[in-house]
């Protein structure tokens, strides 16, 4: 009886509606695009007016139904669903929950509906009022969720995906989305390498990381991102540095969906390989009256998590005694082996070191550490106090959302503006937008969509590139070198040199903006009950704009510099869409998809330098002339400019089906091709296929009623693939040559130039399997997964063996990766009561990285990474340093060798290991140290994380809220080379060379002393060559863990009761991010530390606390 009942429910739900999302387009001039965006808008207007006029001039007479819709405790429900059964005609309820509907009928049925409720059906009579009681619906199985080209019951969904709701976001403020979703999504890796306002630095990965990092575009793993339908630019700019994902408000946002498997992801083909993450945007309702948001809040960042520093005096006593304990060794005939110097007469008269200030007899200074009483050296300078500040974010933002019975809509205006906690730096965003939803009538439905957006971005420069003139700037924002190699004993601020010290970090100034325009317009109509066809143009425009000026005070030549850069990225987009929905027999439910899509992609750059202005108060390059420097033989203008362009074409099918919602099936087909690969290689075929059985409805499983609610299991393979982002690499790359008698001319790139047309997409296979589990009235929700995808024909330069070519390397399909991983996903509703309600979630993804194999079945460096190399059937980037085993005690401890005739210690010319030196070993044996070709180097760990994940947890009572967060990692190697290096004291061709400050607390850690020390470092004696203190060392990594509170917000949202004798709703709240990190790491923070070589430099932009303060109105 109940399954009938069960069945006899989901027969009368009414058809979910579907809402297409747009992916691609053509190319076209703008008039050309100004026409198709405003003329069909033009058209569904004069259509909403013709629509008016014949239903007002019908004649057909009106019937007016009234009522109000209250929940269990008698509290009114604003924003209810009223609909007409079978039909789109209807209202919603106003805030105090009534509503009024006019009709042609005098008696029917009334659907009501709202998001959480269970849906109510009920019958009405001209003349009654209806009073509607609404309960929560605690299952979340019916609630439609946002998918690849559609929306579905969550209950139908066959592929793995992670759905995270506006509302979790809320109260934080954040330049990224992405840094939102840290530690939501089980399977879903968001690492925050750098705090720099607006900047790069985030990775994203989906099931492990997979990619090579060989373009600058592709260096991290990150999926694809889709907004309202529409794949976005997504990508960090090499001019500004911006990250694309800052110039979209969080506050916008709507939903979050996360498809992690071929199955949720593959229809999108050739771009999917990573993963898919849709973005929803807030939307007005139909029949909703106007309503506003006000959102205001303001945040203090403070604290950057910086490394320990000892300065002045002891920072000086420390690098005295290494320069005193400066030895050198020389062959002693006597005992036919080496022996180091012993006194200074011995010093003298092998004229090699005893003490490095002794000098063989000849002296050397230091003054800084030397001259301890002259206050210009008697300081202890703490540059991090000054560099480093309190900083501010204002947020705000307006929305202004409703609708009539043909159109609803919602529109915004905000305003963010961040203070960098480093000074200078910062990042600041002002945005509009709107969402329009049109039916004039009851068969055609429109979207438009437009999102503009201007940021400024301000950063602490390493920019300039001496060969070329044109600025350059940091793949991850980097802290000024200044503050990792002044010493602390130098004048601190308020002194002549201090503000010299500064100078350019004060005086140069740079000007980054982007300006970001989205714009997306569909037009849909229902041929037949269930059929649609649907087609959509969209426009994604970036532009970056950077201005950069180096006063003449910091010019060798006394000459000011000025460039300025501007690059434009178009993506044009045509999607043509087919679908049709139907019930067969009240059992067989199929849902069919066939679609075309067109895009192309467009860069185009300019930029020019020039020095010398007439003035240091002019900025920019406004003088004719003046361009090259006769006399030293320089220039002192440039000017450069680029395009590229490609296209991408796709056809796609989809083609899902259930019985009862008991057993389900889903397969999608998808072809791309991509002007990028070669005329015979263009076409690439990904297909999904899938299945799910919901094992709870079956009458064996009789006996969990009342502990099993919902049980589903999942299986699906699919194909996905990526194409590389440089457009013409396999055609072969010429470049602008030497003039040949007064010509122009080209010549081909030597170094990656050679053509390969057959060079084609990379591909990706994957296998999941997943359970779906809710038990004890939904209280309890289990998402369990294991997955296993293999990526194919990776890009990558590969050297080129020989001589025969002229040619150093190639663009090959050369490697393949595999990622293998289980995850688990709990959530609980520890408390369900009316004013108490507690909630808790927690995820957990456990994921094996591999190098599966190469072109040449070999090895291979990791691009630009001297200490990671890609080892076959071990994770990517892997660690390689010096393997060390403690401290030498004895003497006979120290491996010896015979060479030519002599007994020789293991070390190198005049520098040989003694007690007290670190015991690094000698791998293969030959009798010396040496990582040329890695002979000595071994691998030491993999700076992948072994697992991942968060634990939140939601409490409600009474109006009061309080949220928090905490993200974790397990198993990441980190290789922290600036501690262990700045401890130790090392000379250079200059006395700055030595006198660098120490980021570490000496007060806490030992150095060897005598035989039998369990020592922190070895001897402290001057590092020339024995890699005592060296970076690239086993004794450097650690394998880190660590817990952070990401976020904790306590709220306060007034009553209903209050909320109507003032006229509106409001809300307080307090939030906080990053208070806290348990972690084994010694270093500064192990977040922000590269993914990809997992070395900790000191040098990113360090993560700060937050706190922040906030104020909504609900008018």
């Amino acid at each position: 009886m109940k399954k009938n009942l069960q069945l006899k429910s989901r027969v009368e739900r009414l058809p979910v509606r579907v809402r297409i999302k747009s992916s691609r387009q053509r190319r076209f001039g703008m008039s050309t695009i100004i026409s198709m965006l405003i003329l069909p808008l033009l058209c569904c207007l004069s259509l909403v007016s013709a629509a008016t006029s014949i239903r007002d001039s019908t004649g057909i007479k009106d019937y007016i139904v009234k009522g109000k819709v209250v929940d269990e405790k008698g509290q009114p429900l604003p924003g209810v669903t009223v609909l007409l059964d079978s039909t789109k005609l209807g209202v919603t309820t106003s805030s105090d929950g009534s509503f009024q509907l006019r009709l042609t009928r005098e008696k029917g049925i009334l659907v009501f509906s709202f998001v959480g409720y269970k849906t109510i059906r009920a019958r009405f009579e001209v003349g009654k009022s209806l009073n509607i009681r609404m309960s929560e619906d605690v299952s979340k199985l019916d609630e439609v969720t946002v998918v690849a080209y559609g929306t579905q019951n969550k209950r139908d969904v066959v592929g793995s995906m992670s759905v995270v709701k506006g509302e979790d976001l809320k109260d934080i403020p954040s330049p990224s989305l992405a840094n939102l979703l840290q530690g939501r999504v089980a399977g879903m890796n968001v690492v925050n390498m750098t705090g720099s306002p607006g900047g790069g630095g985030i990775s994203v990965s989906i099931r492990g990381f997979n990619s090579l990092s060989i373009e600058a575009t592709r260096r991290y793993s990150d999926p694809l991102w889709v907004i309202d339908g529409v794949p976005m630019l997504s990508f960090t700019s090499p001019v500004t540095g911006t990250n694309t994902l800052s110039e979209i408000d969080p506050g916008d946002i709507e939903s979050v969906q996360v498809l992690k498997d071929a199955a949720s992801a593959a229809i999108y083909g050739s771009r999917a390989a990573n993963g898919v993450i849709l973005v929803t945007t807030k939307k007005g309702k139909l029949n909703q009256r106007a309503r506003v948001s006000v959102n205001v809040s303001r945040t203090f960042s403070f604290n950057p998590s910086l490394p320990d520093l000892t300065g002045g005096n002891a920072e000086r006593y420390h690098r005295l005694e290494a320069l005193k304990n400066f030895q050198q060794a020389y062959y002693d005939y006597a005992t036919n082996t080496y022996k180091y110097v012993g006194s200074y007469k011995e010093s003298y008269d092998e004229n090699l070191h005893y003490n490095y200030f002794w000098n063989m007899g000849n002296g050397a200074s230091v003054p800084a550490y030397q001259d301890s009483l002259n206050p210009f050296y008697n300081n202890s300078t703490n540059l991090f106090k000054y560099y480093f500040r309190t900083a501010k974010v204002t947020d705000a933002n307006i929305q202004l959302n409703g609708g009539s019975q043909t159109i609803s809509y919602n529109i915004g205006i905000g305003y963010y503006d961040e203070s960098g906690v480093l000074r200078n730096t910062g990042f600041s965003r002002v945005k509009m937008l709107g969402n329009f939803y049109l039916r004039p009538f009851e068969k055609l439905e429109s979207n438009f969509r437009f999102y503009l957006a201007r940021t400024g971005r301000k950063r602490a420069s390493r920019l300039s590139n001496t060969l070329t003139g044109f600025a350059e700037g940091e793949d991850l924002e980097q802290i000024p070198e200044e503050l990792l190699t002044t010493s602390t004993v130098l004048p601190g601020e308020g002194t002549p040199a201090f503000e010299e010290l500064i100078k350019s970090f004060n005086t140069i100034k740079e000007k980054n903006e982007s300006y970001r325009l989205r714009v997306s317009f569909d037009l849909g109509y229902e041929i037949v009950k269930g059929l649609k066809i649907k087609s959509s143009v969209a426009v994604d425009y970036s532009q970056q704009n950077q201005n950069l000026f180096m006063p003449s005070d910091l010019d060798d030549y006394h000459e000011t510099y000025s460039s300025g850069t501007v690059t434009r990225n178009l993506m044009l987009l045509n999607e043509n869409l087919l679908t049709y929905k139907h019930i067969f027999g009240e059992r067989h439910a199929v849902d069919l998809l066939a679609g075309a899509s067109f895009q192309v992609d467009e860069m185009q750059s300019v930029g020019g330098w020039g020095k010398g202005a007439p003035s240091d108060l002019i900025h920019y390059v406004s003088w004719n002339g003046n361009v090259y420097d006769m006399e030293n033989s320089r220039a002192l203008k440039d000017f450069l400019t680029d395009k590229e362009r490609s296209t991408l074409a796709g056809l796609f099918g989809r083609v899902n089906y259930n019985y009862l919602q008991k057993y389900f099936a889903s397969v999608t087909l998808r072809r791309d091709a991509s002007s990028k690969f070669g005329e015979e290689v263009r076409w690439g075929t990904f297909p999904s296929y899938a299945v799910a059985w919901t094992f709870s409805e079956e009458g064996f499983m009789d006996w969990s009623r009342g502990v099993l609610d919902h049980g589903k299991i999942r299986l699906s393979y699919g194909k996905s693939g990526r194409q590389f982002d440089q457009p013409y690499i396999s055609q072969g790359v010429l470049n602008p040559g030497n003039p040949f008698l007064g010509n122009p001319s080209v010549e081909p790139d030597l170094q990656l130039g050679l053509a390969n047309r057959n060079l084609t997409w990379e591909e990706t296979d994957q296998y999941d399997f997943g359970l779906n589990l809710d038990m004890f009235d939904h209280r309890l929700n289990i998402v369990l997964d294991y997955y296993y995808r293999y990526t194919d024909k990776l890009l990558y330069s590969v050297a080129l063996p020989g001589d025969y070519s002229s040619y150093a390397k190639q663009w090959r399909n050369a490697y393949t990766i595999s990622n293998e991983g289980i995850e688990l996903e709990v959530k609980y509703d520890v408390i369900r009561r009316e004013n108490l309600n507690w909630n808790l979630g927690f995820n957990i993804s456990r994921n094996w990285n591999r190098l599966e194999k190469s072109e040449n079945n070999q090895d291979f460096q990791t691009a630009g990474n001297g200490n990671n190399r890609c080892v076959i059937g071990k994770p990517l980037n892997g660690i390689f340093v010096y393997k060390t085993w403690g401290i030498y005690n004895e003497e006979n401890e120290v491996p010896h060798f015979y060479k030519d005739g002599r007994y020789t210690p293991l070390g190198t010319n005049t520098q040989y290991y003694r007690p007290g030196d670190r015991q690094i070993i000698d791998v293969d044996g030959d009798g010396k140290v040496s990582s040329i070709e890695g002979s000595d180097l071994v691998y030491s760990g993999s700076p992948l994380p072994l697992a991942n994940g968060g634990i939140t947890s939601s409490l409600d009572w009474r109006g009061f809220d309080l949220n928090l967060l905490l993200n974790y990692m397990i198993g990441r190697h980190i290789l922290n080379t600036a501690r262990g290096a700045s401890v130790g004291t090392s000379l250079g061709m200059f006395v700055s060379d030595i006198t660098k400050p120490v980021f570490e607390d000496l007060n806490n850690v030992s150095f060897w002393q005598k035989a039998g020390d369990k020592a922190d470092y070895p001897a402290n004696r001057l590092e020339n060559g024995l890699n005592n203190f060296g970076t690239n060392i086993d004794a450097n990594v650690q394998k880190v863990n660590f817990i952070k509170l990401k976020t904790i917000t306590l709220g306060y949202t007034l009553p209903e009761a209050i909320r109507k004798k003032i006229g509106f709703g409001a809300r307080v709240f307090v939030s906080a991010e990053n208070l806290f990190t348990i972690t084994n790491y010694t270093g500064a923070d192990p977040e922000s530390v590269d993914i990809v070589t997992g070395i900790d430099n000191l040098g990113n932009y360090p993560l700060s606390k937050r706190v922040t303060i906030g104020l909504t109105l609900n008018l």
